[in-house]
Order: C-alpha cells, then structure tokens, then sequence
C-alpha cells in the first residue's frame, strides 16, 4: 500500500513540475491602434498601489525623449524609453519601458516616435508612474511573451515554441 501511494505521489508529483518545465508564454498580438483602452492593465496595475511585479501589461504611447542607456549592473545594460501614455478616463500619464540590451538587444527611440511594449509592469518612482520591461521572450510561468515595438519594428520578431 505504503509503495502504491509514492507511485501516486511520483506521478503527480511530475505532472505538476511538468506543468512549470515546459511553460511557455503565449504570443499576444501587439494592437493596430494606440488607445486608452489598451492601457488599461497599466490603469489597474496603477490604481492597486501594488509592491510587486505584474505579468502581462500592455503599455502604448508616445515617446517623450531620445531613450537613454543605463549602463551595467547585476543584470547588465538597459535602454530606458520614456512614454506618455493616456490612460482610460484616467488621463495622460508619464511611465518608462525598460529594455535589457542582453535579452532583447538594444532598443531605442526617438521623442515622439509610437511605441507599444508587453511584459512585466511596475510601480515606478520620480518622473514615471509606472513602468514595463522584461519586454523579451516569456522565461517563467505565467507570463507571455513579451515585446516592444517602436514605430512598426518588434522586437524580438518571434520567441520559441518548447
């Protein structure tokens, strides 16, 4: 019996790691059209005051500076673009994208070109309100695909399926 109940175990033991093992995120197709309502995950995440990362928020505005390059690090070099984005009945609010040159390459924009970002969201501090980066192919459980896309050009263009 007491053998029976490991095999029980093992077995769905192994289901539920093979359920994390081979997680892969889903690719979410990036809008035709900038609209309040596609920020409406980042209106959420905004107005819960949360602490804590939040996978799958869609960001798109339109860039208020050249983007800037944080140098080094633990997780190396990033390309920050800076966004203002209209939020639904919440109005115009400034948040960043953050790009990691090592997973994604490097990514920039020029002031006002139209940019659309998918992944991790944040709360933010100074200047921006919130924030969007692990904008590359899904590495955990849960999130899909990220991605940016600054005037037409996504990157990265596809992400493996396991």
């Amino acid at each position: 019996m007491l053998r029976k109940s490991r095999s029980i175990f093992f077995a769905g033991s192994l289901v539920l790691l093979a359920q994390f093992a081979f997680a892969s995120g889903k690719d979410v197709p990036v809008p035709s059209t900038c609209t309040p309502d596609v920020n409406r995950g980042l209106q959420e995440l905004i107005r819960s005051h949360t602490r804590r990362d939040v996978d799958n928020i869609m960001v798109c505005g339109i860039a208020t500076q050249h983007s800037r390059v944080q140098s080094g690090g633990r997780h190396g070099s990033h390309h920050i673009i800076p966004l203002s984005v209209n939020l639904p009945n919440d109005g115009q609010v400034q948040v960043q994208v953050v790009i990691n040159d090592s997973l994604d390459g490097a990514v920039t924009a020029n002031a006002n070109d139209k940019v659309f970002a998918f992944g991790q969201g944040y709360i933010a501090h100074g200047p921006w309100v919130a924030g969007v980066h692990d904008v590359h192919c899904s590495t955990h459980p849960g999130a899909n695909n990220g991605w940016v896309v600054v005037n037409g050009t996504k990157t990265p263009n596809s992400c493996p399926s396991y």
